[in-house]
C-alpha cells in the first residue's frame, strides 16, 4: 500500500457499540436490541441475539489490551442508555454501570489510547419504544437532554471525543421506512419526524456539553452512515436521480450537522409527499446555534441509482425519484451483497472540503463481513483473511489520499477489532481483526491482526 504516514495525532484504531459486544448480564432495562430480538427470533441468523454477544462486559481488559498490543490509539464504544440510567425517565445512574464503563475508560487510558464515547448505537430504552413509539415522540428530547448530561457528569473529564449518535438514520429508516426492523413499519411521517428530533437531539447533546468543553477542553460530534450517491451517467434524468438520493439518503443530516440548518429543498420534498415533520421554530434555532465539532463517517458501500424507468406508486419512499443501478463491473462482497469501492471515502472527502468547508471529519467504521471464514484456516488454526487485508489498505490509501490533498481528515476505525453480534445477521458475517469463537469466547488474532499491528508499528510515524 506504499507508505502509511499520518502521524500521532491520527486515530487509528477500532469501533464497536454497547449490544453487539457487552452481553446482557447486567439484570437491567431492557433495550432496542432485546425487544426486536424478543419479538422475532426467527429472523435472526441461527436464533442467535444480543444475549451474550462477545461478552465484553467480562472480557474487556483482555480485549482493550489487544487492541493496544495492535498499535491502535482509539476505541470508540458507546455507553448503552438503558443499562446505564436505571431509571430512564428520571436520570437515576446505575451504579453497576457508572463502574464498568468508568473501568473500562481508565482501561483505555491505561494504555495510552483516547477512549471515544458515543451516546446512542440504535439501542434506546424498550420502554420508549412500547409506551410512545421512541424517537417518533418529542418525549425523547427532553429524556435525552438528561441522559447525556448524566454522561457528562460522570465521563467528561477523562473522555476527549463524545458523540451524540452512531447512524442515527439506521434503525429509523430499517425500522419506518423499509420495514425490515423492529417495529417493521413503513410510515414516512413518523420515519422523518423521528429523523429531526435526531437532529433536535444532537445540537441539545452540544448545549449539554458546553460547560464540560469549557472546562475540559473536549469535543462533540456524530457519526453518520455515509452512503455516496454515483448516478448511472450524465444524462439529466440520471444526474435528477442521484440529486434526490443525495437529498434524502446523505444532505438529511450532513446539512443540519455541518451548516446548521434543514435545507428548503429537502423540507419541500417532504412536504410535497405529505410527510414534513411537525416543529417548534426553537428547534431550528437549536440546530443552527448548536452543531457538532467533528463528523466521523461510518462508509461501507456507495448507492448508485438510475432515473425510474416505471412509475412509483403506494405510500412515500425515497425510491419514487430513483432506482437503485448496479454497475455492471462492480466489485462486490458477494457475502454482503455490498459494492467495494474504496476511492467513495477520498471523494467524500473532496465533498466536505468543497461543500461544507473542509469540515473536520474522520473515517469512524469501515470494514467487510465474510461468511463461512472458517474456510480460510490455515493448518495452524489461523483464519488466513488476506482479503480483508486488501479491502483495508485500499481503505486506509484513500484515506491518506484525502489528508495528503488538503481534506481535514483526521482518523480511520475499523469495523471491528472483534467478531460481533448484528441485527437479523448476528455472527454470520464476520467482520473482526480477532476471531470470536462461540463456544469458548477465546479471542483468536486473525492474519488482518498482525497486518493492523505491523502497519501501526513501522508506517504510523509513531
Amino acid at each position: 500500500m506504499g507508505t502509511f504516514n499520518m502521524g500521532e495525532d491520527f486515530f487509528i484504531g477500532t469501533s464497536s457499540s454497547a449490544w453487539q459486544i457487552e452481553g446482557n448480564d447486567k439484570k437491567t432495562n431492557k433495550s432496542w436490541a432485546d425487544l426486536f430480538y424478543e419479538t422475532n427470533p426467527e429472523l435472526w441468523h441461527d436464533r442467535i441475539g444480543p444475549d451474550k454477544a462477545c461478552d465484553f462486559l467480562h472480557h474487556y481488559k483482555k480485549d482493550i489490551k489487544m487492541m493496544a498490543e495492535a498499535g491502535m490509539n482509539t476505541f470508540r464504544f458507546t455507553i448503552q442508555w438503558p443499562f446505564f440510567l436505571k431509571d430512564p425517565e428520571k436520570g437515576i445512574i446505575n451504579e453497576h454501570a457508572r463502574d464498568f464503563y468508568n473501568d473500562v475508560i481508565d482501561t483505555i487510558l491505561h494504555y495510552h489510547m483516547k477512549p471515544f464515547v458515543s451516546l446512542e448505537h440504535w439501542d434506546i430504552p424498550a420502554a420508549f419504544l412500547k409506551d410512545f413509539d421512541g424517537w417518533c415522540d418529542r418525549k425523547m428530547l427532553e429524556y435525552y437532554r438528561l441522559y447525556a448530561r448524566r454522561v457528562f457528569e460522570c465521563f467528561a473529564d477523562r473522555v476527549p471525543y463524545f458523540f451524540a449518535f452512531t447512524e442515527p438514520n439506521i434503525p429509523i429508516d430499517n425500522g419506518y421506512m423499509d420495514g425490515i426492523w423492529y417495529p417493521f413499519t413503513h410510515d414516512p411521517k413518523k420515519c422523518y419526524q423521528a429523523h429531526f428530533h435526531k437532529m433536535v437531539a444532537t445540537a441539545i447533546a452540544k448545549q449539554e456539553y458546553l460547560p464540560f468543553q469549557k472546562k475540559y477542553h473536549g469535543k462533540l460530534g456524530a457519526m453518520i452512515h455515509y452512503t455516496p450517491v454515483y448516478s448511472r451517467s450524465e444524462e439529466i434524468r440520471d444526474v435528477i436521480a442521484a440529486y434526490y438520493a443525495d437529498l434524502l439518503q446523505v444532505r438529511i443530516y450532513l446539512d443540519p450537522y455541518l451548516k446548521g440548518s434543514v435545507s428548503k429543498e429537502f423540507m419541500d420534498v417532504l412536504k410535497e409527499n405529505d410527510c414534513l415533520f411537525t416543529y417548534e421554530k426553537e428547534d431550528l434555532k437549536l440546530i443552527h446555534d448548536y452543531r457538532i465539532d467533528i463528523l466521523g463517517l461510518d462508509y461501507y458501500f456507495p448507492i448508485r441509482v438510475q432515473a425510474r424507468e416505471t412509475d412509483y406508486e403506494g405510500v412515500f419512499h425515497p425510491t419514487k425519484y430513483y432506482e437503485p443501478y448496479i454497475k455492471p463491473d462492480r466489485r462486490f462482497n458477494a457475502d454482503r451483497g455490498w459494492e467495494i469501492y474504496p476511492q467513495a471515502i477520498y471523494d467524500a472527502g473532496m465533498r466536505i472540503k468543497k461543500d461544507y468547508g473542509n469540515f473536520d471529519w474522520f473515517i469512524s467504521e469501515n470494514g467487510i463481513g465474510i461468511a463461512n471464514e472458517e474456510r480460510y484456516r490455515n493448518k495452524n488454526g489461523r483464519i488466513d483473511d488476506d482479503y480483508r487485508i486488501d479491502f483495508l489498505q485500499e481503505h486506509l490509501t484513500y484515506t491518506q489520499k484525502a489528508k495528503q490533498d488538503g481534506c481535514n481528515c483526521h482518523g480511520y476505525l475499523v469495523w471491528s477489532y472483534i467478531d460481533n453480534v448484528s441485527a437479523r445477521n448476528a455472527f454470520k458475517n464476520r467482520y473482526g481483526l480477532i476471531e470470536l469463537d462461540l463456544k469458548t469466547y477465546e479471542r483468536i488474532p486473525k492474519k488482518s491482526y498482525y497486518f493492523f499491528q505491523q502497519l501501526n508499528k513501522t508506517n504510523r510515524g509513531c
